[in-house]
């Protein structure tokens, strides 16, 4: 007997909601982070640390006091906001005559427009007025590995901590670096990954993403290198009241990472539709300017 599709298209949908959105909001782990399943109400706040650059060694002098020096962390507390959600409507016979292909790539693609709202919002605060002067200004045709080198020496000169650095890249940017004879020799580079699988991993102590949701923000911004103390970002299931009445509510969540969406579903007897409603429920701050140098093209 053959399978229902009609048994399973649920979890189908809703894996591949969450598979797509992961791929694609996967540069913001560069930040600090919290995601959960965990529930939460709208406007409740998450506790967030953030560790940034720590005080310079000290000499002891001679029958001197040691200095006792502060510990620069801190927590941010970040509200969890209004959700940002895609939804599907699909009828009994839409649902039946779906292959499980096409439910899983229709469920990718809405994951994907779920997450290019979530990251062109959060890093709408990557700015010269929170961060700063650029660190490095290059055209796409002209980056290359001395551009990533030079960066480095900027965030170097900054202080910012060495360990964990990213850097986030605009597609056209991480091409130039793939075509780079430094890159491309695998001899010398000590990978055959940027030939093989187009990806470059790390390079000059940065953590190398590609992202085509960097928004330029009309300051020409195509990428940027980030200590996690740049931003907080805070993910959590919200939970519907008592007394709703969806057929079904739940969290999924991307094992590796925490990254959580909210689901919830019904049906319309009258239509014979049944609706599901994915959302991403989040909040995100400022955090310590030195943590990230913008990357322009102008």
């Amino acid at each position: 007997m053959a399978n229902s599709i009609t048994g399973i298209n649920d979890d189908i949908l809703s894996n591949a909601v969450l598979e797509g959105f992961v791929a694609e909001v996967l540069a913001l782990t560069a930040f600090t982070t919290s995601f959960s399943a965990d529930a939460v109400k709208k406007g409740e706040k998450v506790s967030v640390p953030r560790v940034g650059s720590q005080d310079a060694a000290a000499t002891k002098t001679t029958h001197g006091a040691y200095t006792l020096q502060d510990s620069d962390s801190d927590a941010v507390e970040i509200a969890i906001g209004q959700p940002v959600y895609v939804s599907s409507a699909l009828d009994d016979s839409e649902v039946a005559n779906s292959s499980v292909l096409t439910l899983d790539l229709y469920g990718k693609q809405k994951g994907a427009i779920l997450a290019q709202a979530v990251v062109a919002d959060i890093l709408s605060s990557v700015t010269l007025n929170n961060f700063g002067a650029a660190g490095l200004t290059s055209t796409a045709a002209n980056f290359d590995v001395d551009d990533v080198i030079d960066l480095k020496a900027v965030c170097d000169a900054a202080n910012m901590p060495m360990s964990p650095r990213a850097i986030v890249l605009g597609p056209t940017y991480v091409a130039s670096l793939l075509k780079d004879n430094a890159i491309q020799n695998a001899s010398a580079f000590g990978s055959s990954a940027p030939v093989k699988d187009g990806s470059i991993g790390k390079l000059a102590g940065f953590d190398v993403f590609n992202s085509n949701l960097v928004p330029a923000n009309a300051q020409n911004l195509v990428g940027f290198a980030a200590h996690p103390a740049a931003l907080a970002i805070a993910m959590r299931y919200l939970k519907p009241q008592d007394g709703n009445t969806y057929s079904a509510a739940f969290p999924v969540t991307d094992e590796k990472t925490g990254i959580t969406l909210g689901v919830r579903e019904g049906y319309d007897n009258l239509t014979g539709r049944k609706y599901k409603i994915w959302e991403a429920a989040y909040g995100y701050s400022v955090g310590i300017a030195a943590g990230l140098k913008r990357i322009v093209s102008a």
